[in-house]
């Protein structure tokens, strides 16, 4: 009687198998495969890598953003980075690694925690916004990271993938530089009025309804909107008392981050911009949420 030769079982996987290397992607792209087929090849080593573009990858890898790809490890390592790009940004605006009053915006005792509770609670409602309102947000914050990359390919491969990192980028490269609208000092008459128009279009365009959505709401006891107004206004009264070269520089940095970033190479908008840094300082991207 002759016997069959059963294959051998196959070995079960180990817990703590090491990671596969990443396939080349640019040989699998020529081969037609798409990105969830390389997400799948590759494991976690893809998806830390870069390679895997957030709109190519199903949905519903982050509970905060939902366009992050690669799943838990993929919004891990969104979370991480993003926080790296802030700590060198707040490096950039503050080198002695002591903040002075002119980044102080806090007037009474309890202002600090109050900042703290306003933007947990805007984290927990930016995981309630609608997919579309989630995809706008971070196309938006992606457009204008890659527009502050300088021609980085491996920048812009990184905000192309990681919602965080664009928005920490987009954010920070305008706080850093000073050339925020709460930074911004008119000269004169004509400037200030200007700058208050651009603000109300800017105000206009994110609540188009005339009444601000639960997103764009920051506070969540009595009294914080008011305490938010007297910080504002604290930041102005500071900047109009900062030293004539600080003063300088911001409305440099203004002017140029808003001719990088909202001129659309018009040389009548770039005039505007360099003859009243306020103005530029009042030009934001179209999506109110970071």
């Amino acid at each position: 009687m002759s016997t069959v030769q059963r294959p051998p079982p196959p070995s079960p996987p180990t817990k703590n198998a090491p990671l596969r290397a990443p396939p080349d992607p640019e040989a699998a792209a020529a081969r037609g495969e798409s990105a969830a087929a390389l997400l799948a090849r590759g494991g976690r080593s893809l998806a830390m890598s870069g390679f895997v573009n957030a709109g190519s990858v199903a949905v519903g890898g982050d509970a905060t953003t939902d366009v992050v790809g690669g799943g838990v490890t993929g919004a891990a390592a969104d979370v991480y980075m993003a926080a790296s790009v802030r700590a060198q940004y707040k490096a950039t605006a503050v080198p002695s690694g002591v903040y002075s009053t002119a980044c102080t915006e806090g007037t009474v005792q309890g202002a600090a925690d109050g900042a703290r509770i306003a933007a947990l609670s805007a984290r927990f409602r930016a995981g309630h916004r609608s997919t579309a309102a989630k995809y706008g947000d971070f196309f938006e914050a992606r457009r204008q990271a890659i527009t502050a990359s300088h021609g980085c390919s491996y920048e812009e491969r990184l905000v192309g993938t990681y919602p965080r990192v664009a928005a920490a980028m987009t954010l920070g490269a305008a706080e850093a530089s000073r050339a925020c609208v709460r930074y911004a000092a008119p000269a004169s008459p004509a400037e200030a009025y200007m700058a208050a128009s651009v603000d109300r279009q800017m105000k206009a365009r994110a609540a188009a309804g005339g009444t601000y959505a639960p997103s764009c709401t920051d506070g969540s006891v009595g009294g914080e909107a008011e305490a938010a107004r007297v910080a504002a206004l604290a930041t102005r009264y500071r900047t109009g008392a900062a030293p004539a070269g600080a003063r300088a520089a911001a409305a440099y940095a203004a002017s140029k981050y808003a001719r990088v970033h909202f001129g659309h190479g018009c040389s009548y908008e770039e005039a505007v911009f360099d003859a009243y840094p306020a103005v530029a300082a009042g030009m934001r991207p179209s999506t109110a949420r970071y």
